[in-house]
């Protein structure tokens, strides 16, 4: 028996996710898929369409196995935390050996040579990314400078679409922590952003779209043309809204302006925050709204995703030093909780090697720090998404400590 893993947000879960497990597993011969899915806030720092087990039951209603949470320090951090965190926990499950992923560029001799250069950091790169970073630009710009600087020009386009910069990362957390999965490549298909192939993104622009436009009948028609049955179903059977907006943050965002500190102290910085993003946020005028604000802390050299992530952790009080050192950590520290499962797939958890899987929320007590760390943020996270949800919903979602894993 060999497992394929899916390193994932399911935001929602669409057609093009169908896609790419039924490809991945008539190119691996795997007979089962794990998934390890963000929570219920995206990479972005945003809420997602739906809570977590929601979304996990539509993988799993759509041919997923297993769906487990990507803890939210690793969930809501940068692409390296995200691929780093993700890859260190499927690698941990005995049975997993692929890790399967959608690129623009299926080369795999491409992303080993330039994950490669990210690991080894020549003297030229290192100088490069300095010089580059001191001159203002943002990280991923720096980066493919210094990349450019040791192995050409060349790498430069295939770098500026996004699922191959997503697996850049994945390969070099491959390479970083010497595990034994392998890689499969797997090329998007050509019309994946657009008709019955539509992207998470442009799905969630044309709810909202309709949303906006009083045209919310249209919905669950929608739905059904762009999602797989087993999602589709999930999706229109659950109870409130879909689109979580992030104005819902300002309050709690608010509340923290009123009580930073002058200056914070080492380490206690939000993590992905920088000096010069804290000191512009402390000289933000209240009352103000969640656009405005990410507006006038947006500069040339950073990323929207970079402040949107580290206002998140703000909230959450996620800090610099909460920042995991990947190769410094054993599976034994960490954890995975089950958020759905099929049916039929439930004896994949009867060898799951030294890492903890949570089934039962309320009687997991981690020992070692780490691991209670973690799983305290993991806490704050759901519970700061139930308040959103029902503050714009007025759904009341059970409490994470009395929630059980979805079996489908």
């Amino acid at each position: 028996m060999s497992t394929l893993g899916i390193i994932s947000e399911y935001n929602p879960y669409h057609k093009g996710h169908e896609y790419l497990l039924r490809t991945a597993l008539e190119m691996t011969g795997a007979s089962h898929s794990v998934s390890v899915m963000s929570g219920n806030f995206s990479q972005q720092g945003l809420p997602m369409v739906k809570d977590k087990y929601l979304r996990a039951a539509a993988a799993t209603a759509s041919g997923i196995d297993l769906v487990f949470e990507l803890p939210t320090v690793f969930a809501t951090g940068a692409a390296g935390d995200f691929a780093g965190g993700a890859v260190l926990l499927l690698s941990s499950l005995p049975s997993m050996e692929y890790l399967c992923f959608g690129v623009e560029t299926p080369d795999p001799s491409f992303f080993g040579e330039v994950a490669e250069c990210c690991v080894e950091e020549p003297e030229v790169f290192r100088k490069t990314l300095r010089d580059r970073l001191k001159a203002g630009c943002s990280f991923p710009s720096a980066r493919e400078d210094a990349l450019a600087s040791v192995l050409g020009d060349v790498i430069r386009q295939p770098l500026r679409s996004p699922n191959n910069i997503l697996a850049l990362e994945y390969v070099t957390a491959m390479k970083r922590l010497n595990c034994r999965l392998r890689p499969c490549f797997i090329k998007r298909s050509s019309d994946y952003h657009s008709g019955v192939s539509a992207s998470a993104t442009s799905i969630r622009n044309h709810i909202l779209a309709l949303t906006s436009s009083e045209k919310a009948d249209e919905i669950p028609d929608y739905l059904k043309e762009v999602l797989p049955p087993g999602s589709s179903g999930q999706y229109l059977a659950s109870e409130g809204g879909l689109l979580l907006s992030p104005e819902g943050l300002m309050p709690y965002l608010s509340a923290k302006l009123m009580e930073l500190p002058e200056e914070p102290e080492d380490g206690l910085l939000p993590m992905d925050m920088t000096p010069e993003i804290y000191h512009r946020l402390r000289k933000t005028e209240l009352p103000t709204d969640y656009p405005t604000l990410i507006l006038s802390l947006k500069k040339k050299n950073e990323t929207m995703g970079r402040i949107t992530r580290s206002l998140l952790h703000l909230i959450l009080g996620i800090r610099q030093n909460d920042r995991v050192p990947l190769t410094a950590v054993s599976a034994e520290q960490l954890y995975l909780n089950l958020l759905s499962a099929r049916s039929d797939s439930t004896t994949l958890l009867r060898d799951t090697g030294s890492v903890t899987v949570i089934t039962k929320k309320s009687a997991f007590h981690p020992d070692d720090p780490l691991g209670k760390r973690l799983w305290e943020l993991d806490l704050r996270a759901s519970f700061l998404y139930d308040q959103l949800y029902f503050d714009t919903f007025k759904v009341r979602l059970p409490s994470e400590l009395r929630r059980t894993p979805v079996i489908v």
